[in-house]
């Protein structure tokens, strides 16, 4: 009796009890949440009262600061995030036999790729997927994982992301990370460039933010004691904008770069070590079934990305002249 007993608990989850739910998980205040819901703090006090009885455990923690999920309540959380997800998937299927494309898909990435990589997936998106309705926003690694995990995001895009075990990577393009440079600087006509000549200038390296610190942190150790760093940051546009200004030396990969370069202000010279390589990878819930556009967008986000590894390959082939 104890397993349908508990599936008959969970099957009335699927209700508006989920709505209430979820809205004092994501607000994590009975009052906010009521509000967001337009119905009464009691009601919904009530609601949160009555799941608990019904699982048999508390899933909230009432804390002075508010509402924080209990071990339970993370469980019934995960559960009720695949469940909406599912709904979503369920509707854009049905509405793909309809012949209609449509869809609500939200994605999170690093800064820096929302530039020129970014508008031009999206809009190719859009046009092989009429009546999308697209959400992108910028953040950084850890809060991808904490938007994928908790279903507030489809699509999350990060370099080396250490992706925890409900997460699933979906894609992944490898690029090779140099030094950014005003385009005018001595050393921006090389084929490439070692760590040890970057320490006569003054240097801009990313905080322990980004992903980028960890890739880099093995290169630079050696040299610690003979680092001039102006500034540590975890903004790829600050770092971008004082390197144009002519403070310093960075290092990151050139997909934050195009424009720059494009526009002959920056620089980019692979650094010659092996070890100066980030991945890029494309990362959903594992638990989840991915609706038709999300699986549209997901072979745009690995043609987009093929693209540009394969320019990145090109480049790298490419002689230099020397200025």
């Amino acid at each position: 009796m104890r397993g349908p007993v508990r599936s008959q608990h969970m099957m009335r989850l699927h209700a508006r009890c989920i709505l209430y739910f979820n809205a004092v998980r994501d607000h994590g205040s009975i009052r906010e949440a009521a509000r967001q819901l337009n119905v009464t703090p009691s009601a919904l006090t009530r609601q949160i009262a009555q799941m608990e009885d019904e699982i048999g455990a508390p899933l909230f923690d009432r804390l002075p600061g508010g509402m924080v999920l209990t071990a339970v309540g993370e469980i019934v959380a995960r559960h009720i995030v695949t469940v909406m997800q599912d709904a979503v998937r369920t509707d854009e299927q049905i509405a793909a036999l309809a012949g209609m494309r449509g869809g609500r898909i939200s994605l999170m990435t690093v800064e820096g790729i929302a530039g020129d990589l970014m508008a031009r997936l999206l809009t190719r998106m859009t046009r092989t997927w009429p009546g999308i309705d697209l959400q992108a926003d910028t953040g950084s690694p850890a809060r991808i994982v904490a938007a994928l995990s908790g279903g507030t995001t489809d699509l999350g895009i990060a370099f080396s992301l250490d992706a925890p075990d409900d997460l699933r990577r979906v894609a992944v393009a490898r690029f090779p990370v140099g030094v950014v440079m005003p385009a005018d600087h001595p050393l921006a006509g090389r084929q490439s460039v070692r760590i040890e000549e970057c320490l006569g200038y003054r240097l801009i390296l990313p905080s322990e933010s980004l992903s980028l610190h960890q890739v880099m942190e093995p290169m630079l150790h050696p040299w610690r004691d003979r680092l001039d760093v102006v500034l540590e940051t975890g903004s790829i546009e600050l770092t971008n904008r004082m390197v144009a200004a002519g403070v310093g030396l960075a290092f990151q990969s050139r997909l934050a770069l195009e424009f720059d370069i494009s526009r002959g202000t920056l620089a980019h010279v692979p650094l010659d070590d092996p070890r100066a390589v980030t991945d890029l990878g494309v990362y959903v819930r594992e638990a989840r079934w991915l609706p038709p556009a999300l699986e549209r967008l997901i072979v745009e986000v690995r043609e987009a990305l093929r693209e540009q590894e394969e320019a990145a390959r090109v480049r790298g082939r490419e002689p230099v002249a020397v200025k």
